[in-house]
Parts: C-alpha cells; sequence; structure tokens
C-alpha cells in the first residue's frame, strides 16, 4: 500500500486546517498551543502607539539620542519633539532602545494631557 493509498492528499483538507510536513499528525495538544499562541494579540510597544497617534494627527515628531560615559558602558538619553517642543524625554538607559521606549511613553502621556487621544 502506498502512501498516497494511506493518507488522504491535501486537497482533501479543508483549507483553514494546518498541514504538517510529517506524516504523524501531532497530538492535540500540540495543535492547541500554535493555534493560541498564533491568536493571542500582541502589545504594541510605545514607540508603536506613538507612531499610530502622530499618523492620526498627521504630526511629524522627531528623535533624539545621546550617548554619555564611557563606550563599553554607555548611559543613553532621548526625546521625541514635535516641532520645536519636546514631548518626551528619558535618561540613563543601558540600551537606546530602552530610552526610545521611556521617551515614547513620555510622549504619548503629553499628547494625552493636551487632548489628543
Amino acid at each position: 500500500m502506498s502512501n498516497e493509498d494511506r493518507y488522504p492528499t491535501r486537497e482533501l483538507y479543508p483549507q483553514n486546517l494546518p498541514t504538517w510536513s510529517t506524516t504523524a499528525a501531532p497530538s492535540s495538544s500540540q495543535h492547541d498551543m500554535s493555534s493560541e499562541a498564533s491568536n493571542a494579540p500582541k502589545a504594541l510597544s510605545y514607540r508603536q502607539l506613538l507612531q499610530q497617534r502622530l499618523q492620526k494627527y498627521q504630526f511629524t515628531a522627531t528623535f533624539h539620542a545621546e550617548m554619555t560615559g564611557p563606550v563599553r558602558t554607555p548611559l543613553w538619553s532621548g526625546s521625541f519633539w514635535l516641532g520645536s517642543f519636546k514631548i518626551g524625554q528619558s535618561f540613563c538607559h543601558a540600551k537606546k532602545g530602552d530610552a526610545k521606549e521611556e521617551a515614547a511613553k513620555e510622549a504619548l502621556n503629553w499628547l494625552n494631557t493636551y487632548g489628543y487621544h
């Protein structure tokens, strides 16, 4: 008996079911975990939320970063500017990305305070 006789071809399965590369189907717990992970909403970062808010009001913001300290252990400070107004800032982060994230959080707080929801 050939594999085609024992196992149905992909065309017999509905389109919304996952396909597997192995001949054995995964256990139900494996299938449940993969579908839950793909359906779970992903949390947006403060930078992504800020970008969405800026697009909503057609604003353009710029980010300025400054590194202080020795090269092997830098400290990053960052700020978001809306034109000539500083709307968010952060100080003394070990990673540039963390400085951006904190500054974006502050910028979102500024926008909320002044009614840009």
